[in-house]
């Protein structure tokens, strides 16, 4: 096989070092140094030359020169190398051998022995100087790279951004009516219906009035005192029983009811028990102090009377009677009473998203067994009472549901390009127009809010990461539709690179409703 030969030209600068690493680097049987035109530091002595060859030989190389130095061509003939003046002459020229025992013959020589522990102390040194300063530039080198990556990862991980937009807005507002029928399963957004809920329930009253009715039971006679005065000359026996009267055209009459003995004297006055007749019984018999004036019979001219004080007592007596109109009354009162106890106890069950439909609450049944009342009719007392059980009926809607059907029939009214407004629609319960009995109900719901432009998020991060505050701002302004009133705000951190942050994730954005 043909020998492959390698030009390695040197450099002013190289040396001993730098040669056999280039060496490292050949892969050619054959080497041809060629020297400089204006000379060369290497070689500073014959044991470099021998490094050089020694390198060749552990590489499986063979070694020649091109060169006129005077030195190299001394050294190179002690080392038995071939030495050309030039490229072409090395081509065609056969190549020696080289020794590999040069300083054999010499090895007590103490010139070479001084000369050649001078070059390996320089070697020595030149190393170390290399070693040491390889190892600052590599820890400076490492520690540069490792603040370069902290600064990079600070300038992309740590800013951060908020973006505060608020879009313009469109307000809207629509009536729809929805019927609420038990017998759909789920809602049907085309025609506006829902599903209803019936619930039945039983529910109990007990209701208390007082008898209307009135029935005579008699009257009382009023009863008081008669003062009685003798005007004759002796004593005066005053039998029970004796008339005292008024002085009206029709008197009041009333007896007294003890005996009485008066004596002789205009001072001899005595007082003494009346009470009307049976004739006044009643409110009739309840005269005022000194109308009663008058005595009948034998003593009329003998004594004088009066009555200091007003008769009192004397009344018309009734009885209360039940009757037919206290029981429609308190069956009217009693149903009253069920229904707003099965109101009181569907509400306390259903509130929050599910109503109660207000006059959906019917009976459905009751039975004779169920209405009990504390009197019959004509029966003499003074209050009757009523306990009733009946079956209730009410409908329940799922108010969720409503809304569902509601924002539906809004979502024609929006216009291209907008969108409705997160949070920003109302919904109110309009009147109930029809209730069918098998528990349909068809009511209004009002629904009312704003649309407003639409604004994506993530395309608004991309449009604005790594600009400037001050470009981001124009460029929102000028790409989305916001409310003039409110421009866009911008906040970033920290405040003193004035610009967005790099990634789009370190950016949040806040779309605020007008």
């Amino acid at each position: 096989m043909k020998p492959t030969l390698h030009v390695l030209r040197l450099e002013p600068h190289d040396d001993v070092v730098s040669i056999r690493d280039r060496l490292t680097f050949v892969r050619s049987t054959h080497v041809l140094l060629v020297w400089p035109d204006d000379g060369a530091i290497f070689p500073r002595r014959k044991l470099d030359l021998l490094l050089v060859q020694r390198q060749a030989q552990q590489l499986a190389m063979r070694l020649a020169l091109v060169t006129t130095d005077p030195a190299v061509l001394e050294y190179a003939g002690d080392l038995h190398l071939s030495v050309f003046p030039t490229v072409d002459a090395a081509r065609r020229s056969r190549w020696k051998k080289p020794r590999s025992k040069v300083f054999t013959a010499r090895a007590q020589d103490p010139t070479l022995q001084i000369e050649r522990a001078e070059h390996v102390a320089w070697l020595a040194e030149r190393a170390a100087v290399r070693s040491r300063r390889s190892s600052r530039l590599g820890r400076w080198l490492v520690f540069g790279i490792v603040l370069a990556a902290l600064g990079a990862a600070f300038w992309l991980v740590a800013p951060s951004a908020t973006v505060t937009l608020t879009p313009a807005a469109d307000q809207i507002a629509v009536t729809v009516g929805i019927t609420a029928d038990p017998a759909l399963t789920d809602i049907d957004i085309e025609t506006a219906r829902m599903p209803a809920t019936v619930i039945s329930l039983e529910a109990t009253s007990r209701v208390t009035i007082e008898a209307s009715g009135r029935a005579d039971a008699g009257a009382t006679r009023a009863e008081g005192r008669a003062r009685l005065t003798n005007r004759s000359g002796g004593p005066v026996i005053v039998p029970a029983g004796t008339i005292v009267a008024t002085g009206a055209t029709f008197p009041i009459r009333f007896e007294t009811l003890s005996e009485l003995i008066l004596p002789a004297g205009d001072a001899a006055a005595s007082d003494v028990s009346i009470r009307a007749l049976a004739e006044h019984a009643g409110t009739q018999g309840n005269v005022p102090s000194g109308a009663i004036t008058r005595i009948e019979g034998d003593l009329a001219g003998i004594l004088t009377v009066t009555n200091p004080n007003a008769t009192t007592g004397g009344t018309f007596q009734e009885l209360k009677v039940v009757t037919a109109d206290d029981h429609s009354r308190l069956l009217v009162l009693g149903r009253q009473q069920v229904l707003q106890r099965a109101r009181d106890l569907l509400l306390h069950q259903y509130s929050g998203e599910q109503f109660l439909v207000p006059g959906s609450i019917t009976i459905i049944e009751e039975r004779p067994g169920w209405t009990t009342y504390s009197a019959v009719v004509g029966e003499n007392v003074d209050s009757v009472s009523l306990d009733l059980r009946a079956r209730v009926q009410a409908v329940i809607v799922d108010e969720r549901l409503a809304r569902q059907v509601a924002y539906a029939a809004l979502r024609p009214r929006i216009r291209p390009g907008l969108e409705i407004a997160p949070g920003a629609l109302t919904f109110t319960r309009g009147a109930i127009q029809q209730i069918e009995p098998d528990g349909t109900v068809t009511f209004l719901m009002d629904v009312r809010g704003s649309s407003t432009v639409a604004i994506n998020p993530d395309a608004v991060r991309d449009r604005v990461a790594g600009t400037s505050v001050a470009e981001a701002r124009r460029r929102l302004e000028r790409e989305l539709v916001l409310e003039p009133d409110h421009p866009p705000q911008i906040d970033v951190w920290p405040g003193l690179f004035g610009r967005m942050p790099a990634l789009p994730m370190r950016i949040r954005v806040e779309i605020v409703q007008p």
